[in-house]
């Protein structure tokens, strides 16, 4: 028997529409669809699905239905942007508010490793750098 190896965009994505959550939506809405969903769940099941889609103003069968109908994430971008009317103000603070909660939620093990790693990161190109231009790069 094969293992479920489906796993949906990140809640920060913002490839569909501009709009974060919609491309893991999207992936969601098509998964549930094609019974390949697994222990992830979709529309009035998912407390962050039903946020998304009540700020689209957009019902999850709806949602579904065009994410599977229309294959093309942009064309499906440009759909839920003529069917939600909300303006570039909304959505920006729509998505600063999702980021935020993205954040808050994140298990802090996971945020902290992720912070400490692009923090060591960034130090070691910082030191390469002061290396290379300060004295000790290769012409010495």
């Amino acid at each position: 028997m094969a293992k479920n190896t489906f796993r949906p965009r990140d809640i920060i994505n913002k490839e569909v529409a501009g709009i974060c959550g919609v491309a893991r939506l999207t992936d969601k809405a098509r998964a549930a669809h094609a019974g390949e969903i697994g222990s992830y769940k979709y529309g009035a099941e998912s407390t962050q699905d039903t946020g998304i889609l009540s700020f689209l103003d957009i019902s999850a069968e709806a949602f579904q239905d065009a994410a599977v109908r229309i294959d093309n994430d942009v064309k499906l971008g440009a759909w839920i942007l003529d069917n939600s009317k909300k303006s570039s103000e909304e959505i920006s603070a729509f998505n600063r508010k999702m980021k935020s909660w993205w954040q808050n939620n994140m298990p802090s093990d996971d945020f902290s490793k992720r912070r400490r790693k692009l923090g060591h990161e960034k130090e070691n190109r910082r030191r390469f750098w002061h290396w290379y231009f300060f004295g000790w790069g290769p012409w010495r």
